[in-house]
C-alpha cells in the first residue's frame, strides 16, 4: 500500500492549480512589424495575412506609420504604437502631448485596437540624459492626453 505524504499531496495541488491557471489564461502572440527593407508587402497585405494565415494577434510598430494603423482597422489585432526617442522632450508638454494624441491615436482609435503607447526604444541604454530624465513626465503628460480625449483603454508604458 502506497503512503500519501504531505508533499505528494502539495506537489499534486500544484499541477492541479497550475493546469487550471493555464485553461484559464489567454494567450498572446505578438510581433515587431519593422518598415526599414527593400519590397515589402504593402500593410495592407500584411494585416490580411496575420489575420487570415496565422495566430499572431498582436503586433508593435516603431512608430505611428498612418498606412499600417489604417491597414490593422477591424483587424481585431492590438497593436502597440511607439514615441520616437527625439519626440520626448516635447512631449513632456500636455499641450504638445495632446496635440500628438490628436494626430496620431484618435483618427484610428478604436477601429484599429490600439491597446499601448511604448515611450521610446531603448532609452536607458542610449544615454541620453536628456531623454532618460523625460521619459516618465512624456508617459504622464500622454496619459493625461488620452484620458482628456475620453481614450481609457490605451496604456503608456
Amino acid at each position: 500500500m502506497a503512503t500519501i505524504t504531505t508533499t505528494s499531496i502539495t506537489t499534486a495541488l500544484l499541477i492541479i492549480s497550475t493546469l487550471l491557471h493555464f485553461s484559464t489564461t489567454a494567450f498572446a502572440i505578438g510581433v515587431n512589424y519593422g518598415t526599414l527593407a527593400n519590397n515589402l508587402p504593402s500593410p495592407s497585405q500584411v494585416a490580411s495575412f496575420l489575420k487570415t494565415q496565422t495566430t499572431i494577434d498582436s503586433i508593435k510598430i516603431f512608430d505611428t506609420n498612418p498606412d499600417i494603423l489604417r491597414a490593422f482597422a477591424n483587424s481585431n489585432i492590438t497593436v502597440t504604437v511607439t514615441v520616437g526617442n527625439g519626440d520626448i522632450p516635447a512631449l513632456v508638454d500636455v499641450n504638445a502631448a495632446s496635440q500628438w494624441v490628436a494626430n496620431n491615436i484618435k483618427p484610428y482609435y478604436p477601429q484599429t485596437r490600439i491597446k499601448l503607447i511604448a515611450v521610446g526604444n531603448e532609452i536607458l541604454f542610449t544615454g541620453n540624459k536628456e531623454w532618460i530624465s523625460r521619459l516618465v513626465p512624456c508617459m504622464k503628460s500622454l496619459h493625461q492626453a488620452l484620458v482628456h480625449a475620453g481614450i481609457k483603454d490605451v496604456q503608456v508604458g
